[in-house]
């Protein structure tokens, strides 16, 4: 497999992990613990990553502590009848299944299911997106007096638009993300040394002026012109990536959003992260993308 794809993935699956566990799981009362799962089907990546955990309820006794499950048994399936082995890798402590042995198409629903001793077997399923031409663009433009962030800036600067056209009939969401060079290590219990890995590529979502994370639906959009003001375009970013969602993974990065700032205000009822996994918690779902390049005259 490419490594830089790999870890690219794992990266974003890991930055998700903290959070998908604490979904409606913190209300449970006295209930036997869950599997908590995440996983994106993408067929611009060449393997397939799965993060399994259990939930832990608030008032079990004892306390159960949230851990990685090595020892599932998690399948794949493109008819709900034939399944194949999602094989653990004990290193990243994650599920994987290669595309060479399970390709990732287009169009296509696939199915989940996986299964560990003291846990009810979960099911999922989901419809990978087809990726279609949005025609996307960016526009830079030079603008005095304007509000940012509260904030009146009276001295010319520029504004930095990302603009897309709607796949007309049918729903369609979207997520912007930004792409950049890591180096990161891999760290025993003891915090001893294990492995150094390459550079590798990561991202993280955009936000708009407003500083909210540029997550899209086009409901009463559809076929038309989107556009979302960049707050912050730093020197070193050089591509955007454009990613088209299905409705799974658009609720749960939607809900994952607005998660931090649930208990602003403590009489608010607090925001319960999506799932769509039946008898379990997390997300199933698939997205596929595609980058452009940003080239900006200062």
């Amino acid at each position: 497999m490419t490594m830089n794809r790999l870890f690219f993935y794992l990266l974003l699956l890991l930055s998700v992990l903290l959070h998908s566990c604490l979904t409606d799981i913190d209300r449970e009362l006295d209930v036997k613990p869950k599997l908590v799962l995440h996983c994106y089907l993408i067929p611009q990546m060449d393997t397939i990553i799965l993060i399994l955990t259990n939930s832990a309820p608030l008032f079990a006794k004892p306390t159960i502590k949230i851990e990685k499950i090595p020892n599932a048994i998690v399948e794949l399936s493109t008819d709900n009848k034939e399944w194949v082995k999602m094989e653990y890798d004990s290193f990243w402590e994650v599920y994987m299944l290669t595309q060479a042995k399970f390709p990732i198409i287009e169009g296509k629903t696939y199915y989940l299911r996986a299964s560990s001793t003291g846990f009810e077997t979960v099911f999922s399923s989901c419809t990978v997106p087809v990726l279609r031409e949005t025609h996307f663009d960016y526009v830079v433009e030079e603008h005095s007096g304007c509000v940012h962030d509260g904030e009146i800036y009276l001295e010319p600067h520029l504004h930095t638009y990302f603009r897309w056209i709607d796949y007309v009939g049918e729903d369609n969401y979207y997520i912007l993300c930004k792409k950049y060079n890591l180096i990161t290590n891999k760290w025993d219990n003891e915090g001893g040394h294990i492995k150094d890995t390459s550079a590798f590529f990561s991202w993280d979502y955009y936000r708009d002026d407003n500083y909210k994370q540029c997550i899209f639906s086009d409901e009463g959009n559809d076929g038309r012109r989107m556009s979302v003001l960049i707050g912050n375009v730093w020197e070193h970013d050089n591509n955007v990536i454009l990613i088209q969602v299905d409705k799974h993974c658009y609720k749960f990065e939607s809900s994952l959003a607005n998660y931090d700032s649930d208990m602003q205000f403590f009489m608010l009822e607090p925001i319960q992260l999506y799932s769509n996994i039946k008898n379990g918690y997390g997300v199933f779902g698939a997205f596929v993308m595609r980058e452009y390049p940003i080239i900006i005259d200062n």
